[in-house]
């Protein structure tokens, strides 16, 4: 028997070489009626742009329904499940991403996971035709990177929970933590060392980035670690032991059993895995 494809394109990308934004896949589906996916909990960003018709959203126990023109975020770690309507069912195009400046943007357009929803002020074609130009150029990293830009650009303009002041205290503060783990990711900082460092409480901290990220900075600093682990192991010439203490470990069995827990590989799996696929 056939497998059943459930989507008209996509493409798997893993375009990761910008520490500030990564783009793992994008795709474009027309829906049948009813057609729906989930529940489901993914450990990246993924932004849905409908471009027509109609279907309905589920996270954290709250309905939304959507139609043309509008879209909706999945946040990381996040239990969300999707269904296209009976009668008109939706055709979508989605990106699958992450880094420092996505959840920056994310904040500054207004979507979190207690308003997952792009809703725009006025319909424009923009969006639809940076996801049409992904798909069509999805072999061009550069290209790919810039075009995200654009359409953070098109989603924090247009929407109608866009924050466009810069005093906003909690967006200030989210911004603060991830430039913090930015700079100092290479250093064996800890949770205090962030919380200190923005001038918050720990738990506070901890509460306020993950109902805005979905994640906590713990995860956070892990991710952004083993993400620049893993830059660094698909290079020859950089020793493991180096590697470790470039991304914040003091010795190689931490940072060994560290890597393996996120990326269920050895670093030496890791990079033999990688050198075998080139």
């Amino acid at each position: 028997m056939n497998e059943i494809r459930t989507y008209d394109e996509c493409y798997f990308l893993n375009y990761n070489q910008c520490n500030d934004l990564q783009l793992y896949e994008i795709g474009k589906q027309k829906c049948p009626p009813s057609y729906s996916f989930g529940p489901i909990m993914r450990g990246h960003y993924i932004f849905h742009y409908i471009l027509k018709g109609s279907g309905t959203l589920f996270v954290n126990d709250k309905r939304y329904i959507l139609s043309a023109h509008q879209g909706f975020v999945i946040l990381p770690n996040t239990l969300a499940y999707y269904e296209a309507s009976q009668t008109d069912p939706w055709d979508y195009v989605w990106v699958h991403l992450d880094g420092p400046k996505t959840v920056e943007f994310f904040q500054q357009s207004g979507m979190s996971i207690e308003q997952p929803l792009f809703l725009p002020a006025e319909p424009f074609n923009g969006i639809a035709s940076v996801m049409q130009e992904l798909l069509i150029n999805n072999n061009r990293e550069l290209f790919c990177i810039g075009k995200i830009y654009e359409l953070f650009d098109h989603i924090i303009h247009h929407s109608t929970h866009a924050i466009h002041t810069q005093h906003n205290t909690k967006l200030a503060y989210i911004k603060k933590i991830i430039n913090f783990i930015d700079i100092k990711y290479s250093e064996p900082i800890h949770m205090n060392d962030i919380a200190y460092a923005c001038g918050l409480d720990r738990s506070y901290m901890t509460r306020l980035f993950k109902e805005a990220t979905g994640r906590t900075p713990q995860d956070y600093l892990m991710s952004y670690r083993m993400k620049s682990a893993c830059i660094m192991l698909e290079k020859d010439s950089i020793s493991i032991q180096n590697i470790a203490y470039s991304v914040g470990y003091s010795d190689y069995a931490t940072f060994s059993k560290a890597f393996k827990r996120y990326m269920k590989l050895s670093p030496n799996e890791y990079r033999m895995k990688y050198q075998e696929n080139i």
